[in-house]
């Protein structure tokens, strides 16, 4: 007998190895250190990485900008459009309230090069060191930086005649009065408008830094400092004037005649707003600039209505209020009063909040380019933002619930849009809310945009205790899609999932027929943001993906679906579709059917009784005794660490070669088992508006119903080529006899782990049944290895 036949009929031994963790390795470890987070030398403080705010720490103040905020000034009607040539990230519902666009040179500007990361400031033996970090440098002469210095912020000191609010250098007024400015483009740097010496001035493109040192002694006074980004022109000496129209060195977003700074971004912004714009109001003074062709009557608006810009929602990339301020020249209420006397004596303070929505960011382990993609609407830098909102009175461990955005919005959208959602989950579970961007408008929630939503949860597990047995998933609209996929991708993660106006395929229309019909390849480009610029509604792919292909992976995680009969985008079809799989299947789930909304109402009325209800109630479950998970080779994507094989005590699933999914089926009888008796419900609801609902639940299956415990597995295979169940987690006894049950469409491979190692058992077409010992297999398999040994 070969060693090859032996190990064939008497299967093979590994060593043992851990049971597979919950989720894909992206949720675990430590953060990894980019390098726009290193500290060269003199620098030793961590950064905060928490935007919007500063502090005090190792003897070095620092502020954390947001980022992709790099939008500048509010210059145009929402009515009139982008200008021509312009490139910039996609997504309606979540437009910048600034206009300005980058020169179409992405090799130099990477549509992102104004960016402000981060500003630090630290006295030295010869003045005053400044670090500058930029999101994204290319070129270390791309972007302009400029500080003003205002060392009369004490209002009791006299304030002296030379203070300035026109910067000069192409800034013109500002409206922030300054004693000094420091002006540096990374490759050079005056002070007052004296060159710096050389060696006054370090630029490190890798760590995307500008370190400069001025001559100057604040001694242990408070002085105030501004700080704005923009592009530098080398050949005028000065930042890089805005045009109306972008090219390939220019950049653009005015209005013909606009006079505006050419400030694409500005530091020191600590209270940076959100608000809701839908109302006629705005609406109106839109429609109004697109008939105001002169301007005139526009001015004579703002005489008697505050500002307004015309954006959908306020506060979409967290520069709002920038941009109204270099809207009206005026940054003089972002400034920074640095105490140089509590750098001197070494004071830790943090100014982050601990309450309401926060905007945090986390480095990513995946280099995936610099700056914006704009032609497939990414966000390819390494440092990623995410809001999260925390409870008023938060405990933890605390439970979790992440929130994934609709189509065409940003980690913003339920701050900005739907404030009484984070309110009401947040305050009446205890949970932290945590709201990822996934790389950009449109990703569907797959490859980098499900790698974001991990790695943002994994950066929140640096900063909180999050109790893992307490998480839930939902989502609005394209939020509810990725939902409904995630939560049966990873079912071992959630105990809940909530879609809200959620289609459970990117493309209606196929989910409406099962995947028979699909809808036209290209009917509408650019509008929403997805991937390629957003093609509506094959929604956005030619082979879209469908949460009813694996919704078999569902068994353990209760489904609550919201659907309205109004709704264009999704029809009430395609939902209905899928929680009637849910149905077939026997599992749980409660659909609700709004007959009186639309795909927005929801959102607008903003009211969301039965949904904080529902997640309170969930667990997630660990290792039940049955597992039904379908593996489907499409959905992976093992480049970013991304492969969906397997759950609880069931991984390592191998499709069979030629087969789209592979499915498989296992029950533990360790404990016994019956199936839980399946009942449905239909009822009228009222609140949060009148809907009806219908649903499958859970029973208790009675006593004498439930098979008697036997340390077996039972387990059906369809389409496998491979599998791995994990013995002790399936609740079962290796060290006494164990009977696996069988059923395959075609030969397999099932491999049992176990404390004495890893047992490949292979199983043949049909039904068969196998009494195992591992322990003696263990050392039958030693013997024959020694049988085959040479002497």
């Amino acid at each position: 007998m070969s060693q090859e036949q032996s190990d064939r009929e008497v299967g093979t031994v590994d060593h043992p190895t851990s049971p597979p963790r919950p989720g894909p390795d992206a949720l675990y470890g430590a953060n990894p250190t980019p390098p726009q987070l290193e500290n060269g030398p003199g620098w030793v403080a961590d950064p905060l990485m928490v935007a919007g705010c500063d502090a005090y720490a190792d003897g070095e103040y620092l502020y954390q900008d947001y980022v992709y905020d790099d939008h500048g000034a509010d210059a145009r009607s929402w009515v009139g459009g982008s200008p021509a040539d312009s490139a910039s990230l996609g997504g309606v519902l979540s437009q910048s309230t600034g206009d300005y666009h980058y020169p179409n040179d992405p090799e130099t500007y990477g549509y992102n090069a104004a960016d402000l990361l981060e500003f630090r400031a630290r006295p030295t033996d010869d003045g005053i060191a400044y670090r500058i970090t930029l999101n994204t440098m290319l070129e270390p002469d791309a972007a302009a930086v400029a500080v003003g210095i205002d060392t009369k912020a004490d209002p009791s000191m006299t304030r002296s005649s030379d203070r300035h609010t026109d910067w000069g250098y192409g800034l013109g007024e500002l409206g922030a009065p300054v004693d000094h400015r420091l002006v540096t483009w990374g490759t050079g740097a005056e002070l007052d408008g004296y060159p710096l010496d050389a060696d006054r001035l370090d630029v490190d493109v890798r760590r995307r830094q500008i370190e400069v040192e001025v001559p100057l002694d604040p001694d242990g006074e408070t002085w105030r400092h501004y700080l704005v980004v923009g592009l530098w022109d080398a050949a005028a000496g000065e930042f890089k004037q805005v045009a109306v129209d972008p090219d390939e060195e220019t950049p653009g977003g005015v209005r013909k005649g606009d006079d505006l700074p050419p400030v694409f971004n500005v530091g020191f912004r600590f209270d940076e707003p959100y608000r809701r714009n839908l109302g006629p109001v705005d609406i109106g003074r839109g429609l109004f600039d697109l008939v105001d062709v002169t301007g005139l009557g526009h001015n004579l608006l703002d005489l008697f209505l505050d500002r307004s810009p015309r954006v959908l929602g306020e506060g979409n990339w967290r520069e709002h209020a920038q941009a109204m301020a270099l809207a009206e020249r005026d940054i003089s209420g972002f400034g920074a009063d640095i105490d140089f006397e509590k750098l001197r004596e070494g004071v830790e303070e943090r100014n982050t909040p601990d309450s309401g929505v926060c905007s945090f960011m986390y480095p990513s382990r995946y280099y995936l380019g610099e700056g914006v993609d704009v032609d497939h609407d990414i966000l390819e830098g390494r440092i990623q933002p995410y809001n999260v909102y925390l409870p008023e009175d938060l405990e933890e461990p605390a439970p979790l619930i992440l929130l994934l955005h609709s189509l065409s919005c940003s980690y913003t959208q339920y701050a900005v849009y739907t404030p009484n959602l984070l309110k009401s989950l947040a305050e009446e579970t205890g949970a932290i809310i945590v709201m990822p961007q996934a790389r950009g408008p449109g990703r569907w929630y797959k490859r980098e945009a499900e790698l974001d939503i991990f790695e943002a949860w994994r950066d929140l597990e640096t900063r909180f205790d999050i109790d893992r047995s307490r998480v839930t998933i939902g989502g609005y609209s394209m939020g509810g899609f990725g939902t409904c996929m995630l939560a049966a991708q990873c079912p071992d993660l959630f105990g809940r999932g909530f879609s809200v106006v959620g289609p459970p395929s990117e493309d209606p229309i196929e989910a409406v027929t099962d995947g028979w019909l699909k809808s036209p390849a290209r009917l509408t480009n650019g509008l929403f943001g997805g991937e390629g610029g957003g093609e509506f509604l094959n929604l956005f792919t030619e082979d879209p993906e469908s949460a009813l292909d694996i919704a078999d992976n569902l068994r353990h995680v209760p489904m609550l679906l919201w659907n309205s009969v109004g709704d264009p985008l999704v029809p009430v079809l395609s939902p209905d579709n899928y929680a009637r799989r849910l149905k077939n299947h026997g599992y749980r789930y409660q659909f609700n059917v709004f007959p009186a909304d639309t795909h927005l109402s929801l959102g607008h009325h903003d009211r969301w009784d039965g949904i904080p209800e529902f997640i309170e109630s969930g667990k997630v479950i660990r290792n039940p005794r049955r597992v039904t998970y379908r593996q489907m080779p499409e959905l992976d994507h093992p480049e970013v660490g991304l492969v969906h094989d397997g759950a609880y005590w069931v991984s390592d699933i191998v499709t069979r070669e030629g087969e789209r999914s592979g499915l498989v089926d296992a029950t533990s009888l360790a404990d016994g088992y019956a199936p839980p008796e399946v009942g449905t419900f239909r009822n009228l609801g009222t609140e949060p508006r009148p809907h009806f609902a219908r649903g499958v639940q859970w029973e208790t299956p009675p006593i004498d119903a439930r098979r008697p415990p036997e340390n077996a597995l039972e387990i059906e295979l369809d389409g496998v080529e491979s599998a791995t169940v994990w013995v002790e987690e399936a609740g079962l006894d290796p060290d006494d006899e164990i009977t696996v049950r069988a059923e395959s469409d075609a030969a397999a491979t099932v491999t049992l782990a176990s404390a004495f190692g890893t047992y490949a058992l292979d199983v043949p077409e049909g039904e068969s049944v196998h009494d195992l010992r591992l322990d003696e297999l263990e050392a039958e398999t030693a013997d024959e290895e020694r049988e085959a040994r040479p002497v």
